[in-house]
């Protein structure tokens, strides 16, 4: 069944980027080296935190994973957001931390908090930033800081847990009780702002090489992929966000990338192949490292089992 849903997620991944082949094309045409390695380059640290957020997560359930089996259960389940549903990495990443001796409810768990917190730090972060490059915007729009209060109590681990909770309701599975420590918890939310910053980064210099030069870019950029991310991710039609995350990077980059330079439907485009790469990449480097893992156990196992079999020694 794995390998069914694995094949499904390539399958659907592919086509995607076969939908937006001429776009890409021209789009890449206008990039110089430098900014395709720097754009490369944030988007692999963006997804490294990602991973370490859900590191973090997974010890805040009292789950201990080496950073190597994290990449391999993270990084290869993280393929199955290009499935429509939403939840299918969650399951691919709880099926894979088997193989590393992690419990099957315990990294659902992990995984959905994880997910959770990703979702409260980008509409944190878009709140933040977008109201930081706003002229007048704390001003006029402070009633935006409540919400930013609401979502760091909803983060904190007593109502995080209570949303969990709910949460396997709501998917109609079997609810799990969840203990989340605070420091666990703490280090998954910090990890999810580096990865909002990085994703930043790479807007930034995507939308110079196309033109935007507006001091608020920054703060614009990061404010907008965020809050379009959360948008894909709640569109759970669409594979890993494919259309509506565009659509909302248009909108709210109008102030800093005017339609008409076509700077803001540009990174829609090139920061989509960026993440797509992105993912590929990692995810060979998980199943490197989950074969690398096979091996190690089997041999172990040899080696345990040919110490058993051997004669003991008399004196």
């Amino acid at each position: 069944m794995k390998w069914v849903a694995a094949v499904v997620a390539i399958g659907l991944l592919v086509w995607g980027i076969a939908r937006q082949w001429d776009d890409i094309v021209a789009d890449f045409a206008r990039l110089d080296v430098a900014t395709v390695g720097i754009g490369l380059g944030a988007t692999l640290v963006a997804l490294v935190a990602n991973m370490l957020s859900w590191r973090a997560m997974m010890a805040a359930t009292g789950a201990r994973v080496r950073p190597a089996a994290a990449s391999s259960i993270f990084f290869v389940g993280q393929l199955g957001k290009y499935i429509p549903g939403g939840v299918w990495s969650i399951a691919a990443q709880a099926e894979l931390g088997r193989a590393h001796g992690l419990a099957r409810a315990g990294s659902a768990v992990a995984s959905l908090a994880s997910m959770l917190v990703s979702m409260v730090t980008a509409a944190l972060v878009g709140i933040v930033a977008l109201l930081s490059a706003a002229p007048d915007g704390l001003v006029q729009y402070w009633w935006l800081g409540v919400v930013v209060v609401i979502g760091l109590v909803a983060l904190t681990p007593p109502v995080l847990s209570r949303l969990i909770a709910l949460a396997f309701r709501v998917l109609r599975r079997p609810s799990e009780s969840t203990t989340l420590t605070w420091g666990g918890t703490v280090m998954s939310m910090v990890w999810s702002v580096v990865m909002w910053v990085a994703y930043g980064v790479q807007a930034t210099f995507v939308l110079h090489a196309f033109g935007a030069d507006s001091p608020s870019v920054f703060a614009v950029s990061t404010g907008a992929y965020a809050v379009a991310w959360l948008v894909g991710f709640l569109v759970v039609i669409a594979p890993a966000g494919l259309g509506p995350r565009e659509g909302v990077l248009v909108l709210l980059l109008a102030s800093v990338a005017p339609p008409a330079g076509g700077a803001a439907l540009a990174l829609a485009v090139v920061s989509r192949v960026f993440m797509t790469i992105g993912d590929v990449v990692l995810a060979g480097l998980g199943s490197a490292l989950a074969v690398r893992h096979r091996r190690v156990a089997a041999r172990t196992q040899g080696a345990v089992a040919d110490t058993a079999a051997s004669p003991q020694r008399h004196w």
